[in-house]
């Protein structure tokens, strides 16, 4: 686990609001830690213009809410709905496998927010962020 960035990012959160001009958001939770978070996306044209997020979240999933606003924002839509553990890896957001699932709950939340706005009728779960 990257415990410096986690740090950092839970300290000093981007992003955690409730954003009142959304297009579209979104509320994940996570049964087995209990953490739930709501996610916000402001989507023009089909990209992402600005995403914020709230919820009753452990120090993981509010790192990497606030941590995923770097990597989705000025993204297309198409391209957010590939994101998953191994983007936030890729980019030195790193957990322990048991820790995995509060590391990706915002991107779930997003993926399917997404889903709503487009109208594909997907429904993402936890194992569509994780490999195995």
């Amino acid at each position: 686990m990257n415990s410096d960035i986690v740090q950092s990012y839970y300290k000093n959160p981007l992003k955690n609001y409730e954003m009142v001009d959304a297009t579209v958001s979104a509320h994940q939770g996570n049964s087995l830690c209990g953490d739930d978070i709501t996610v916000f996306l402001q989507v023009d044209d089909g990209v992402i213009q600005d995403y914020s997020f709230i919820g009753n979240c452990s120090m993981i999933t509010t790192a990497a809410a606030s941590f995923l606003s770097e990597i989705i924002i000025g993204i297309s839509v198409d391209e957010v709905l590939t994101r998953n553990y191994e983007t936030m890896s890729s980019q030195g957001f790193e957990v322990s496998p048991r820790r995995k699932r509060a590391a990706v709950i915002a991107i779930l939340a997003v993926r399917n927010a997404l889903h709503q706005l487009i109208g594909d009728g997907k429904v993402d779960d936890f194992d569509d962020l994780i490999a195995e």
